[in-house]
């Protein structure tokens, strides 16, 4: 974990923040020896991660039957 001063951290902002994104490790910023805040990475949210309501929708039967007989049977 980096750790940087309040003064450096002001003059090099841009470039911390690019380091961040880039390799995920977070950077300590102190200010007179004493750490004051951590600038990480925020967590994207994955697009393969399963809906937590969708994955509990279970689907019966078969989708590409050819219904159209029961269809006219219940009109």
């Amino acid at each position: 974990m980096t750790q940087i001063s309040t003064h450096e951290a002001k003059a090099r902002f841009s470039e911390l923040l690019a380091s961040v994104e880039r390799s995920g490790e977070p950077v300590i910023i102190f200010r007179y020896g004493h750490p004051v805040a951590r600038l990480m990475p925020v967590e994207r949210p994955r697009r393969l991660d399963p809906d937590p309501l969708l994955s509990r929708i279970e689907i019966k039967g078969d989708l590409f039957a050819d219904d159209s007989d029961d269809w006219e049977a219940m009109q």
